[in-house]
């Protein structure tokens, strides 16, 4: 597994892992510093939402990529070798166009976001803070989903 896109994904899931474990560090000293010296951390929804948000969205390419999100093969599994990967093609290819569209409809979203100046409810972090993890994983994913349907179609590449 040491292709470059590979290696991307795996930047942005590190990068995902680090957001969340800052937003865990948040949350601790806020759950510390409230049971201890009695006052709360501004804005820590607005950083733990960040941060959940963006691991969430910056995992997902190497999820796709590798094989490991949630599916269900026991129907597959069960098919012939030509119509088993027939329907793995399709399922490529239908993931690819989904996170596509989800891509395309969410890059609109933040446009206008953006053109409006919105900020988070606390802190006032802009918008963009959260729109960039959710657009590169988005954009991730739907290139790793392309990269999974190639793999797919490729002759002599079977499972």
């Amino acid at each position: 597994m040491g292709t470059v896109p590979d290696k991307l994904a795996r930047g942005l899931a590190y990068a995902g892992v680090a957001m969340l474990c800052a937003g865990i560090l948040v949350l601790i000293a806020d759950i510390s510093t409230r049971k201890t010296l009695g006052f709360s951390i501004l804005g820590t929804i607005d950083l733990t939402q960040l941060a959940v948000m963006g691991c969430v969205y910056l995992a997902m390419p190497l999820a796709f990529l590798r094989g490991t999100h949630v599916g269900v093969e026991f129907v597959a599994d069960a098919l012939p070798a030509p119509l088993a990967r027939a329907c793995r093609v399709m399922a490529a290819l239908l993931t690819a166009a989904f996170l596509a569209a989800l891509f395309w409809y969410s890059l609109g979203q933040a446009r206008m976001q953006l053109a409006q100046g919105d900020q988070s409810v606390t802190l006032a972090l802009p918008m963009a803070w959260y729109w960039a993890p959710l657009l590169a994983g988005l954009a991730g994913s739907t290139l790793a989903a392309l990269l999974v349907l190639a793999r797919e179609v490729r002759p002599g590449d079977a499972r």
